[in-house]
């Protein structure tokens, strides 16, 4: 694998959403109750969630021990990109810290966001809450369909800092 792939996708990307990410649906519906800091928990810890940012995807995934990885597959072959991080969970808002790396190991991003969570009937909503820039205050109902069952990066994100030693 290229190592400068993984510098070139770290230095030309923003890891946040792209515009396609989620409808703001601009409020939450009637009756919508917050998740439990349990419920929150198990949304994310074992599980993965996989963004398309346009020029790639970025893919988490969340340990118990309250830490992250992450990996960013740019469109083209042999683009990787690697984070790691921590998670905290208050309430019903999940945030995180996914600091991105060049092939030196320096952080060259830091991506820093907080989602609150709802429930309205067997529907899961986010909000947006900060580290989103012009998504922050953004109310949707699709973030549940990113997340995956299972550990699906550690395998990705060992090879990625692999190849940027």
């Amino acid at each position: 694998m290229n190592k400068l792939s993984v510098l070139a996708v770290i230095s030309v990307t923003v890891f946040g959403p792209s515009t396609s990410f989620a409808k703001d649906e601009g409020k939450l519906p009637k009756g919508a109750v917050e998740l439990s800091e349990q419920e929150v928990k198990d949304l994310y810890v074992g599980n993965s969630v996989k963004y398309d940012v346009g020029d790639g995807m970025v893919y988490y995934t969340w340990s118990a021990d309250g830490t992250l990885k992450g990996v960013k597959v740019g469109k083209k072959k042999g683009e990787y990109g690697y984070a790691d991080g921590t998670w905290t969970v208050t309430g019903n808002m999940f945030c995180f810290k996914s600091d991105w790396k060049n092939k030196a190991g320096d952080v060259v991003y830091v991506y820093q966001p907080c989602k609150a969570w709802w429930r309205v009937g067997k529907q899961k909503w986010t909000k947006n809450v900060s580290g989103d820039d012009q998504y922050n205050g953004d109310i949707y109902n699709n973030e549940i369909k990113k997340i995956s069952k299972g550990d699906k990066v550690t395998a990705m994100f060992d090879t990625a800092k692999a190849s940027a030693k």
